[in-house]
């Protein structure tokens, strides 16, 4: 009997040690960042503010401070190439890196990019 009740006394701390994990891996990968979405051939931001990267699996999500959020679906077998919701190519790439050594993560779509601050 004893060792059954070990077996079960060990089963709940892992399932308890599991349950108080699992928020923290959803929160670690999103990011607070600094947003500019640029049209082609355009060097002034159309749109430009805070927002939230997080990438899980693979796959984008960006959130705007005014709301809006785009996805963004890692194609499989093709590194930094995703789909939008609209199923468009969106290519993902890193920007020169500043004098401070940070860079900006850039998607390229068919009428803009986005540059990502702090992701």
């Amino acid at each position: 009997m004893k060792a059954i009740s070990i077996g079960v006394i060990s089963t709940g701390v892992i399932s308890a040690i599991a349950a108080l994990a699992i928020p923290f891996s959803a929160q670690a990968d999103t990011v607070r960042a600094y947003c500019k979405y640029f049209e082609n051939g355009a060097s002034q931001a159309k749109v430009s503010m805070p927002c939230w990267f997080s990438m899980r699996q693979g796959n984008i999500t960006l959130r705007w401070q005014d709301s809006v959020t785009e996805y963004y679906k890692l194609i499989p077998g093709r590194a930094s190439v995703y789909t939008d919701e609209r199923g468009g190519i969106v290519y993902q790439q890193r920007g020169e890196e500043q004098a401070d050594g940070s860079s900006a993560r850039i998607l390229k779509m068919e009428n803009g990019s986005i540059y990502i601050w702090g992701s």
